[in-house]
């Protein structure tokens, strides 16, 4: 059995790639593997076709496309495939023909893989809505927490925390209320990702104390982590929160918010916010700096709760999946 491995070319992003590079290489141990990337970063007309030719000439025994390129199920081998659904939140934002046009080629094309796999009940039920799947042709796995992500004990500044904060974008990533939160309080915000300007006005007007940092190695990103107090991620929406699992994986208390899927992911392990209230977020950094008691609580429930996300766990789910369908 060799399972091929369709990710989106490199420059989209690398988050997807990062998760099933952890599940690849525990898979790869017994079963060969091949990672494809596909040549345009694009999603015109003509970047699908390119793509889709590309990954029509390098099927395998079984295909397996990591992310978004959902329409390369119309260039594949329909009993072949399997597909992993992170989310499909930008289509609730587009409207008329060019909703039609990404409903067809994002969603519709779901039909038409052997297996689609949900990274979470929140993924699932918003493509269900949309789209009807016999029950047999779907299920959910979560992503796994990458074995890079191991205790590190850390003393926690309580006078000035160092608060991680994983994307740069003031909208979906909520950057721009966190900024706003933390006036007045002791910190330093560290920023991975790349900024623009009105997050960089923002940090003046609430004079917050920042770094930044982007295009961070694997290597470089877990340092970011070990280096934090807090691990910051009020998302408005995510498909999974991979940061949270990190966060907590590494021993450090996590802010997140209260909604699917981020609460269901954190468990009890985390200080759940309302993303879309400032003042709820601020409260929420205040808990942790100022009870010693709560903050050990919850980083020693993280530890429990990422047990569900380890990369044993999940491999073996996909494997199994996989065995199913060659039956």
């Amino acid at each position: 059995m060799k399972i091929n491995y369709f990710f989106r070319n490199p420059k989209v992003g690398y988050s997807i790639q990062r998760v099933f590079q952890t599940v690849n290489e525990k898979i790869s141990e017994n079963t060969q593997i091949e990672e494809i990337f596909l040549p345009s970063p694009k999603s015109n007309i003509v970047s699908i076709i390119r793509n889709g030719l590309y990954a029509r000439k390098h099927q395998g025994k079984i295909n397996h496309i990591t992310g978004d390129a959902h329409y390369l199920t119309f260039f594949l081998s329909s009993k072949k495939t399997v597909i992993t659904v992170h989310d499909i939140m930008y289509y609730s934002y587009l409207k008329g023909l060019k909703k039609k046009i990404w409903k067809s080629l994002y969603i519709n094309s779901l039909k038409r893989a052997k297996k689609v796999v949900f990274i979470s009940e929140f993924a699932k039920d918003q493509v269900l809505k949309e789209l009807d799947l016999p029950k047999k042709s779907y299920c959910v796995i979560p992503n796994p927490v990458s074995s890079d992500f191991i205790k590190k004990d850390k003393k926690f500044n309580v006078e000035k925390p160092i608060i991680l904060h994983i994307g740069a974008q003031s909208g979906r990533k909520n950057l721009g209320r966190s900024i706003a939160a933390l006036e007045n309080i002791s910190c330093h915000l560290r920023i991975i990702g790349k900024m623009n300007n009105e997050i960089i006005r923002l940090l003046k007007k609430y004079n917050i104390e920042y770094s930044n940092a982007s295009n961070l190695t694997n290597e470089e990103i877990v340092n970011e982590y070990v280096r934090s107090d807090i691990v910051n991620f009020p998302s408005l929406f995510e498909g999974f929160g991979m940061p949270i699992i990190e966060g907590q994986a590494v021993g450090r208390p996590v802010i997140t918010s209260n909604i699917s899927p981020m609460k269901f992911v954190a468990g009890d392990a985390a200080v759940l916010v309302n993303p879309t209230d400032i003042e709820s977020i601020k409260l929420g950094y205040l808990k942790i700096i100022n009870n010693e008691l709560f903050r050990n609580e919850i980083i020693y429930k993280g530890f429990e709760n990422v047990k569900q996300y380890q990369v044993d766990n999940i491999a073996k789910r996909y494997i199994n999946l996989y065995k199913e369908m060659i039956k």
